[in-house]
């Protein structure tokens, strides 16, 4: 592998986890950087400041297919990739995939189990375990889902987001609710009275 690859990979690696767990992107019209909302941070009146880069699912296992370094997967690059990891799957060469070999086979190429696909986009059958043609769909999705041109090419670019957190004071500090109440008792007795 080379040295620009190994970089790739790495980088890729430390981007995926920290939006994964956010909200839906709101696209900024100004730059065409998206806005990321985080409710952690608004429940704290705190911001983020600086961009996001994150990459979609199966980013780091598609850069390792990128046999001639041009930084995107063309279709010949993607059946061997595919060919490749089923084989390194496949650890009792059976030519199908127990659930064990996925999992395992899904920490090793994709960095962790929690990592997209998940099993059950591999087992549409549920029969628990993986033939090659099921093992081909699920990444032809993933492929197919993140070429965003649909040129079928997969281009690095393709797959990494880069997203900013909204430019505002996420929330004002909240009113005392005691105080909420005598202010609504304060105006019922205006409007009784008249005073």
């Amino acid at each position: 592998m080379t040295l620009v690859k190994i970089l790739l990979a790495s980088s890729l690696f430390c981007a995926v986890s920290l939006p994964c767990f956010a909200a839906d992107p709101i696209l900024d019209e100004e730059d065409g950087i998206k806005e990321l909302p985080n409710k952690k941070l608004e429940r704290r009146g705190e911001r983020m400041q600086g961009p996001i880069t994150s990459v979609g699912a199966g980013a780091m296992l598609f850069a390792s297919f990128d046999t001639n370094s041009d930084y995107q997967v063309n279709a010949l690059e993607f059946a061997a990739g595919r060919t490749q990891a089923f084989n390194a799957a496949d650890k009792d060469s059976s030519k199908t995939l127990s659930l064990f070999e996925l999992e395992d086979w899904r920490q090793a190429a994709l960095g962790s189990l929690d990592a997209a696909p998940g099993n059950l986009a591999f087992d549409k059958d549920y029969d628990q375990r993986v033939t090659r043609a099921e093992f081909d769909h699920a990444l032809g999705f993933v492929f197919n889902a993140g070429d965003k041109d649909n040129n079928g090419v997969l281009a690095f670019s393709e797959v990494v987001n880069v997203f900013e957190m909204p430019r505002r004071r996420a929330i004002e500090k909240e009113e005392d609710p005691i105080e909420r109440i005598n202010r609504q008792g304060r105006r019922d007795q205006q409007r009784r009275t008249g005073y």
